[in-house]
């Protein structure tokens, strides 16, 4: 069987299989879905970052240039979107930037880094979402939305628990502490939940999402998202000295689609949530057939 046709079936599908689970049911139960995704986000993702980060083995992790190399893609994102969308009007223009910018580095990252790279494949994409989440909630609103004041955004990012759970982590990790079982059990229970339940979330979002009448904007953000990103990233984290598992998580990273919380924060903050939408749902669906082409290839990195 060919490498990408295994990666599809072992690694994308089963990931696919929970996201149509999710849409279905949400379909038919008209979930209130911003309600369970505040149980992910404030429950089950911190005790997933914590534990990762509290196991955390940094030695074979090159953190530093991994995040470096994140935010030199995110410039070169944002660059190559002001450009495709000059002639957009300044709203739409920054939506395009973030729609190329930003992808889905919790639901669909977490669990394809997981099941193609096994554990330190997710650790490695565990601290991209971190840094992920912090530009989406600092800039998201002005990229997405009509932005917001810096000190409403300093409220928002002092309110976010994965970043204070990722950094209770990294301190139980430093100083070798050893929780009791009963917390270490509470801790693994919440956090074993959080992936199948952000990719349940991710269907039942998705089915809200997009109305699948794409514009050219919205073809544009997709190509930006699949193919330039990816290609992006790659020479950026070889410019920065990336190599292997470190090298890979990036550019997986960058071949996502554009996040679902592009949507929400869009809708927050008074944006363009149907060209958003399409964006997210159709860069989702195209990445069913991206994904395993792009995790064939990466895995001769590894």
């Amino acid at each position: 069987m060919p490498a990408s046709l295994t990666l599809l079936v072992n690694v994308v599908l089963p990931v696919f299989a929970l996201m149509i689970v999710g849409a279905v049911v949400g379909r038919a139960f008209d979930l209130h879905v911003r309600s369970i995704n505040r149980l992910s986000l404030y429950a089950v993702l911190p005790a997933l970052a914590f534990r990762a980060m509290a196991n955390l083995e940094f030695g074979d992790i090159a953190a530093g240039r991994l995040v470096l190399a994140f935010l030199l893609f995110l410039l070169a994102m944002a660059a190559l979107g002001f450009v495709a969308g000059w002639k957009l009007e300044a709203g739409p223009r920054r939506g395009l930037m973030g729609a190329a910018m930003l992808g889905n580095a919790a639901n669909l990252n977490l669990p394809v880094a997981l099941f193609a790279f096994d554990q330190a494949g997710l650790d490695r994409a565990l601290i991209l979402y971190v840094a992920t989440a912090l530009v989406m909630y600092t800039l998201g609103p002005t990229l997405f939305g009509r932005g917001m004041t810096p000190a409403r955004t300093l409220r928002v990012v002092a309110g976010f628990p994965v970043l204070w759970a990722t950094l209770a982590g990294l301190l139980v990790n430093a100083m070798g502490i050893t929780l009791p079982l009963a917390a270490t059990r509470t801790v693994d229970l919440l956090a074993d939940a959080a992936i199948p339940l952000m990719l349940l979330i991710l269907g039942a979002q998705l089915v809200r999402a997009g109305k699948w009448q794409p514009s050219g904007r919205v073809w544009m953000g997709v190509t930006l998202k699949l193919i330039a990103a990816p290609a992006v990233a790659f020479g950026i984290g070889l410019l920065v000295g990336l190599s292997g598992l470190d090298l890979a998580a990036l550019v997986l990273l960058a071949a996502m689609p554009t996040a679902v919380n592009a949507v929400m924060l869009s809708i927050e903050f008074g944006g363009d949530a149907n060209q958003l939408g399409e964006t997210v749902a159709i860069s989702t669906a195209a990445s069913l057939v991206t994904l395993p082409i792009l995790l064939a290839w990466l895995a001769q990195l590894t």
